[in-house]
């Protein structure tokens, strides 16, 4: 073998020693903020998600977040009241705010975990020998991941067309006006 593919193998069984070691405990948190996907009077829509990302925007950019950092929704009585006015203002009732919040970033991982499925899934048609086995034990470990999460087709499909803004608009790092 030539010394490129010596280093792109070495590089595929580095990645994949490391996603293999990772704990499945971090990603069985995913999708548990209910256990049956919402009502439909309760699912996201395009409408609200965009509504959700232009406020969230000028919540980070005001650095609103910092205050709400170490806030769970079960302590929804201790959201400091300027937030909640602030939010009111805005025309958000504060526990459907961070409601929302909390379900794009739950849809996001899973969508994220998905597009790594479909992707590994491509790249394994392209591979043989011991790194596609390797591939192939991954790949089965993501698929039992995905079908244990807990989620509403509808808006992981729509999470998924956005997910780059959505990510970067929830880091703080790109706005949505």
């Amino acid at each position: 073998m030539t010394r490129k593919k010596i280093l792109i193998l070495c590089g595929v069984l580095i990645f994949l020693s490391v996603v293999l070691t990772t704990p499945l405990s971090n990603i069985a948190r995913l999708g548990n903020n209910y256990d049956a996907p919402p009502s439909p009077e309760d699912t996201l829509n395009a409408k609200e998600i965009n509504a959700f990302l232009s406020v969230w925007s000028e919540f980070m950019q005001r650095g609103l977040d910092k205050s709400m950092q170490q806030i769970s929704l079960q302590q929804e009585s201790k959201i400091p009241s300027q937030i909640k006015r602030w939010l009111h203002a805005k025309g958000w009732n504060a526990e459907r705010f961070f409601s929302i919040e909390q379900r794009l970033k739950e849809l996001a991982a899973i969508a994220t975990l998905q597009n790594n499925l479909e992707d590994n899934r491509g790249l394994l048609k392209t591979m043989s020998g011991t790194g596609a086995d390797n591939l192939k034990n991954i790949i089965s470990s993501q698929e039992k991941q995905f079908k244990a999460l807990s989620y509403d087709p509808n808006e992981l499909a729509l999470v998924r067309s956005n997910l780059y803004q959505i990510e970067q608009v929830l880091s703080g790092k790109g706005v949505l006006e």
